[in-house]
């Protein structure tokens, strides 16, 4: 270990918008947790209401909730002194502060090291033009790119290059913008537009390679240069359309040796130039027909691709990353009993496959734009698990969409000829279900490989998930069938849907046939040594891995991909409980299939089911670990609804997640009274009041304030009003009475709701109180009156606090979109002072 790294300044990664999600905060919890156990002090910076590690007051020495600007970091750095600053957790607008910092010169003034990357590194990702020439210096395989500052440079290049050419802004001031430029007419409109959004007023004009296959390298460096790959990721949609709006596979399915070897051996130059020390994402761009490939983009910080490598392949990133920035070397590095010796020097090896699918939006703003191109659209990821890829997407599907797959096919049915041909060359969001349709409508897999660019081999994939769904439509009730089905990944609730009967009934005909599903362990060995991740999946086979969690033990559903209105605040409240449990003696178990989530870190859960959340993987996982709690979110209502009709003995905790705030469509002032009830006693947590939008003039039902701003005998009148209407409730929890202010001083009461996750956690921040913590221990009977009281009394955080959501209008090029509380994909808090 470095021997002068006694602190370190982590960079938060700020508000989830539709480039990050939970992945960060995950990454920085283990990270922070590993520097904790060798007494390195963390300071971290960041101001997601919704973020864990904020919270983790035992982890995180010093939290600070603050606008990520560099004044605030100025000021921070002053404050606390730190030892080192780590920006690989904030994503790239992490690596832009930083760099802003070293203009500054107090990283130099104050003798502070950087963790992870160089400070010329930092320079070079920040500015595409620096970074494209130390990759030509080195031979790195480069597609060709001019930097311009006028349309007729543009136009002059674009003319050499042929079209169709990529259009991107140099420094861009917000997300980067890219535009695919078909002709003349739509360069003029792409070079004002990117233009515009360059704070260095230059633009890229870049040759396309839209068609090619997208891969996706992961590496890992120590120090002294010693280097492993970690994973090579395939997409099946080519370069065209943004890889996380694709569905992605690990290990890749369609590569010979030799394009893996010559990638890997460029991701290994290109990181070993660079001088990065953790992991490091190079994306390339494959040619298929002659083996060529360019580096198109290089990552060297933790997002949704290290995430989803770390779930698939059982090897803890994070951890081993947080050794490596301390200077330890990846021979160094002890993983404990549960890995063999030197484990984090091993390449993973999977013997199963993995597959991640987005999570759209779109149900909730149907007017953005459904067409896939090169800007992300997608607002989460979840994925599946299996022995082939058809079982793996089959779960990863069933994990995405909370109808069954074949209601999304039936849909695809109404599509008239020229509407099938239209999604086809012009690909939309959920394409997947217009492939299996266009494959039943006839269409050979080389016309489908011609327009689509997908490689021919997932289209074979893709046809036998359309003659399986077939098979099983026409022959109800067979054994043969529904062996086969099981085995693929098929659910009860898809197949008793074609099958025309219910579930339970699938399930009584599995169990009679002796078709129960087992569990296999996800480990970085393939199974070629005996290493234990806790991690499983579910697969038709004879042995069993996975065993009775020790006593006792609660089991938790996870609240799924990010979804719009309730963004990562169920994640945060899923990971908080489950850190009280684990603070109680429960031993914890987690079925999630967000890979990005905080709940599956190691940590948090001592066991993660990587499933679909269903009736009969719940119901499976249950008679293997016999929990004393099960918690589950309120959406899952088929899941719900499946386990009142089971006989378990388990007592069964529904998670608020269902619940957004009722400050919506009201342009009057509200005002929400919030409170913990036990059941006997109504404790107070003060006021919160929605804010007045200064360009509407209009209440804002996504910003909110706390304290409200109420006279003293308002105050007195809506408390004593608030706390009768709690006292009424059946159930204890946290809930929140809502008033409108009709006039000034004038309210009209609208009701008792739990509280909003999203306010939980803000709320939570506000009054430097973990109300998850009090919660969980009310429910698992943990917590009394005098407990509760001493917990209420905890001096917290002092002041006013806002909360303002965000929106991902502008990433979806939603013009004048109406901001709304199902909307929500993300959020920023700070303390003001009055």
């Amino acid at each position: 270990m470095t021997n002068d790294l006694r602190s370190v300044l982590i960079i938060g990664a700020g508000a989830n918008d539709v480039q990050h999600g939970d992945e960060l905060d995950a990454a920085t919890f283990q990270v922070a947790t590993e520097f904790k156990k060798q007494g390195i002090r963390t300071i971290l910076v960041d101001d997601n209401p919704f973020s864990v590690s904020l919270e983790s007051h035992d982890i995180i020495e010093h939290a600070c909730i603050a606008a990520l600007d560099v004044d605030n970091l100025l000021e921070i750095i002053d404050r606390y002194n730190p030892h080192a600053i780590l920006p690989t957790l904030g994503n790239r607008r992490a690596f832009e502060l930083t760099q802003k910092l070293l203009e500054k010169g107090v990283i130099q003034e104050k003798d502070i090291q950087l963790l992870g990357v160089p400070d010329a590194t930092i320079r070079q990702i920040n500015n595409p033009v620096l970074l494209s020439r130390t990759l030509h210096a080195m031979d790195a395989p480069m597609k060709s790119i001019v930097t311009v500052n006028n349309y007729q440079d543009a136009l002059q290049e674009a003319n050499q290059l042929g079209y169709p050419v990529i259009i991107r802004s140099v420094l861009p001031k917000s997300s980067s913008t890219r535009q695919i430029v078909h002709d003349r007419s739509e360069l003029a409109t792409a070079v004002q537009k990117c233009l515009k959004q360059s704070r260095a007023e230059q633009v890229l004009v870049q040759q396309s390679l839209a068609g090619y296959k997208e891969i996706e390298v992961m590496v890992q460096r120590d120090s002294s240069g010693t280097m492993m790959m970690l994973s090579m990721i395939e997409d099946m949609d080519p370069i065209g359309i943004h890889a996380g709006d694709s569905v992605a596979f690990n290990p890749p399915q369609t590569l010979l040796d030799r394009q893996i070897q010559n990638m890997r051996d460029v991701a290994f130059a290109i990181t070993r130039k660079l001088r990065i020390v953790g992991v490091n994402h190079v994306q390339f761009a494959l040619n298929p027909n002659n083996d060529r490939f360019y580096v198109i983009k290089n990552s060297p910080y933790f997002d949704r691709m290290t995430s989803f490598v770390a779930q698939s392949t059982g090897y803890p990133i994070a951890n081993v990353c947080a050794e490596l920035y301390m200077g330890k070397r990846l021979r160094q590095i002890d993983l404990g009993d549960d890995y063999i010796h030197h484990a984090a020097l091993v390449e993973p090896t999977m013997d199963h496959i993995a597959a991640r699918v987005p999570v759209w939006g779109f149900n909730v703003i149907p007017e953005a734009n459904r067409q896939l191109a090169t800007e992300k659209k997608s607002v989460g990821t979840v994925f599946g698990i299996g022995r082939s890829p058809i079982e793996a997407m089959f779960k990863a599907i069933e994990s995405s969409y909370q109808e069954p797959a074949d209601f999304h096919l039936q849909a695809q049915r109404k599509l008239s000829d020229d509407e099938l041909v239209m999604k086809l060359v012009h690909p939309e969001a959920g394409r997947l279900f217009t492939l299996i349709e266009a494959m039943r409508r006839g269409y050979s897999v080389e016309e489908l490989a011609e327009m689509t660019k997908i490689d021919p081999f997932y289209f074979d994939q893709i046809d036998r998930m359309r003659l399986l769904i077939e098979d099983v439509n026409k022959h109800p009730m067979s054994e043969p069938v529904l062996v086969k089905a099981k085995y693929n990944g098929l659910s009860n609730k898809l197949i008793a849907r074609l099958w025309d009967t219910t579930p339970e009934q699938v399930y009584q005909m599995s169990a009679d046939h002796q078709l129960m599903t087992k569990y296999k362990e996800i480990e970085p060995s393939g199974g070629e040594f005996t290493q234990h991740t806790g991690s499983f999946y579910s697969a038709l086979e004879d042995e069993n891995e996975a065993t009775k969690t020790a006593q006792p033990s609660a089991m938790v559903v996870g609240t799924g991909g990010l979804r719009l209105g309730l963004s990562n605040s169920g994640d945060y409240f899923v990971a908080m409980m489950m850190r009280q449990l684990h603070a109680d003696g429960f031993h914890t178990v987690v079925v999630n299939s967000n890979p990005s989530s905080v709940n599956l870190s190691y940590p948090v859960a001592d066991k993660r089911y990587i499933e679909p959340a269903t009736g009969e993987n719940v119901l499976q996982i249950l008679r293997i670990e016999q929990p004393q709690y099960l918690f589950v979110p309120a959406s899952y209502t088929d899941l719900l609804a499946a386990l009142e009709k089971a006989d378990i003995t388990c007592k069964v905790v529904v998670i608020p997640d269902d619940d957004l705030p009722m400050l919506d469509d009201y342009s009057n002032r509200l005002v929400a009274f919030n409170y913990l009830y036990d059941g006997k006693y109504a404790y107070p947590l003060g006021a919160i009041a929605n804010l007045l939008s200064m360009d509407q003039l209009k209440y804002e039902s996504t910003a909110i304030r706390y304290p409200a701003e109420l006279s003293n005998n308002d105050n007195q009148q809506l408390s004593e009003k608030s706390l009768g209407a709690i006292m009424d409730q059946k159930q204890p929890g946290l809930y929140q009475v809502i008033f409108e202010e009709k006039e000034e001083g004038q309210f009209q009461e609208h009701g008792v709701q739990p509280m909003p996750l999203p306010e939980i956690a803000f709320l939570s921040k506000s009054l430097g109180l973990d109300l998850t913590a009090i919660y969980t221990r009310i429910m698992t009977g943990k917590a009394g009156e005098e407990e509760i009281t001493e917990f209420l009394k905890h001096e917290g955080n002092s002041g006013s606090a806002t909360y303002r959501a965000c929106f991902p209008f502008k990433a979806l090029h939603v013009k004048d979109g109406k901001p709304a509380v199902n909307k929500i994909i993300g959020a920023r808090m700070q303390f003001i002072n009055d």
